[in-house]
């Protein structure tokens, strides 16, 4: 409990300080997406789009997105998957990613399971890590698999997203960044929602590249 409580201390002190020195420093280089993110193919391995979702304009203007795209993709199978990319171009004068553990919850949605898990591509020793997070609504379940984009660089836990940003800002003067978001029903098993997004994640994340700054 009293790590749990030191984590959230050190996560909102973190994210006071990343806004506080985007604000200091408000000019930059804000780097534009390569293709709008509408873009994205409609089929995206063995998973076919079915409809495009729009956010509320209070929460456009909350979040300052340059660009995103909530899509429900659905496999031969049945089984759906709402993928959500947000994009960035920069995050200074009021522009704040939002983790989605803060916005998740809510409307009846309990969180069950937080972690952090690795999944491995084919040619790629290293794989990345992802956050999986696990919801409860009454009866119903779903499974949450997130994680943060800069510079072609896969970031899991939000800690090292916000070090990671101010590093970038000093470094390099840039401050974009996406937000890849996946959320499936579980209607088996957590694990077998949770293999299906892997297979999805493998399909979509080399087309990605076209899209987000590198």
């Amino acid at each position: 409990m009293m790590s749990n409580w030191i984590q959230a201390s050190v996560s909102c002190g973190l994210l006071f300080l990343t806004f506080l020195f985007l604000q200091l420093r408000s000019y930059g280089e804000a780097v534009p997406i390569h293709k709008p993110l509408a873009e994205l193919p409609q089929t995206i391995g063995g998973w076919q789009g079915r409809a495009d979702a729009t956010l509320e304009p209070d929460i456009l203007a909350i979040l300052k997105l340059n660009d995103y795209v909530m899509r429900d993709y659905i496999d031969m199978t049945g089984h759906n998957i709402w993928l959500y990319v947000g994009f960035w171009e920069t995050q200074r004068k009021g522009a704040q990613m939002h983790s989605p553990k803060h916005c998740l919850p809510g409307g009846g949605w309990e969180p069950l399971e937080a972690s952090l898990v690795p999944i491995s591509f084919e040619g790629e020793p290293q794989g990345i890590v992802v956050n999986r997070y696990v919801l409860q609504k009454e009866t119903n379940r779903q499974v949450v698999t997130y994680w943060y984009q800069s510079q072609g660089q896969v970031i899991a836990k939000e800690i090292v997203a916000k070090l990671q940003l101010i590093k970038n800002a000093i470094v390099h003067n840039r401050t974009d960044e996406a937000l890849i978001r996946l959320t499936s029903p579980v209607t088996t098993t957590v694990e077998e929602a949770f293999t299906r997004q892997v297979e999805y994640i493998r399909a979509l994340r080399p087309l990605l590249r076209e899209f987000l700054p590198q």
